[in-house]
């Protein structure tokens, strides 16, 4: 659209015209309401006024009392999908068990809360607005879980600390909520523009950071299941070290990844994947030397190798992620 000039009418208060083609587009006559929202300090988003009842998405889940298991999955289904108000209304008293089960659920689902019940009814609520959960934050989180993950694995495999490695399965929890979480917020933007623009995110971003998401929470369930491995097996101390030693690359590799994905989304481009190529590489040769040196010794060394080779396959897919999109920019 051109520019248009902006004129001055009583004291301080500005007035900029609209395109006659949105006006119509949208329907906008003499006297309507229009929603002005700041989204960065030099831009406004200007839009039709939309009530609060109408922009709250409810979906109403019925429970005739024969398959909960359903009921639990069609709230988690409204959750991902970015209903704000989920009604669970049974044709018989939820049992105080059903009411249980999701809770249980809930716990899973980040801002998700009970605003009322009854016999047959529950009533869950989304309580956080979509923009105060921006994609950029919920990976940094997920990437600091997971960065914490791998360093607490590196320390107990080097001080031989078996219960620091039962607390790592618990912040693998935590990067699965988060998950969700993302999940919800980009399909919040894809179906409200407003959102997008908020974000200042394009579609392509949006499903970059959907990829990306997944990429780490499966390497969250990775170094999950590699924690309660090396808790289950008696490592001998030699490898113990190498094992640690390992981990911590993959520690790097994380921080890597991530940061060079993320500020190439803001506008400062790292080269990451010469590096990440390189230490996938040492990471490879480690793992070559470890299994060598651990020739049967164990039988559960074959697995842990296995997880040590997934994680570091995950964090280069991570990698090659900011580097597409870079080019794709």
């Amino acid at each position: 659209m051109p520019a248009r000039k902006a004129i001055e009418m009583g004291r301080g208060t500005i007035l900029v015209s609209l395109p006659k083609d949105w006006i119509r587009k949208n329907g906008i006559r003499k006297g309507a309401d229009l929603s002005v929202e700041e989204l960065s300090p030099r831009k406004l988003i200007v839009r039709p006024y939309e009530g609060a009842e109408e922009e709250q998405r409810q979906l109403v889940i019925e429970h005739t009392g024969k398959d909960f298991a359903q009921v639990v999955n069609d709230v988690t289904g409204a959750y991902l999908l970015g209903y704000d108000l989920i009604k669970v209304v049974g044709t018989k008293t939820i049992t105080r068990e059903e009411r249980q089960v999701i809770r249980d659920t809930m716990r899973r689902l980040v801002g998700l809360e009970v605003l009322d019940e009854d016999s047959r009814r529950i009533t869950l609520q989304f309580l956080l607005e979509p923009t105060a959960i921006t994609p950029e934050n919920i990976v940094r989180r997920m990437s600091g879980l997971l960065d914490g993950m791998l360093k607490d694995t590196a320390d107990a495999l080097s001080k031989g600390d078996s219960k620091l490695l039962t607390l790592v399965s618990e912040r693998d929890d935590e990067v699965d909520r988060l998950y969700f979480l993302l999940v919800r917020a980009t399909r919040a933007a894809i179906v409200r523009a407003e959102v997008a623009e908020r974000y200042g995110l394009s579609p392509v971003d949006l499903l970059d950071y959907r990829v990306l998401a997944t990429f780490l929470e499966s390497a969250g369930d990775a170094v999950s299941e590699l924690s309660a491995k090396f808790h289950e097996s008696r490592v001998p101390k030699h490898l113990a070290r190498e094992y640690s030693r390992c981990v911590a690359k993959l520690k790097v590799m994380n921080d890597l990844a991530t940061q060079g994905f993320l500020s190439r989304r803001a506008g400062r481009p790292r080269t990451v994947n010469s590096r990440m190529d390189a230490m996938a590489k040492d990471v490879t040769s480690s793992l070559a030397s470890i299994a060598k040196a651990a020739a049967g010794d164990s039988a559960s060394t074959a697995e842990i190798l296995a997880s040590l080779e997934r994680v570091s396959k995950l964090l280069v897919d991570v990698s090659d992620l900011a580097v597409i999109t870079r080019q794709v920019t």
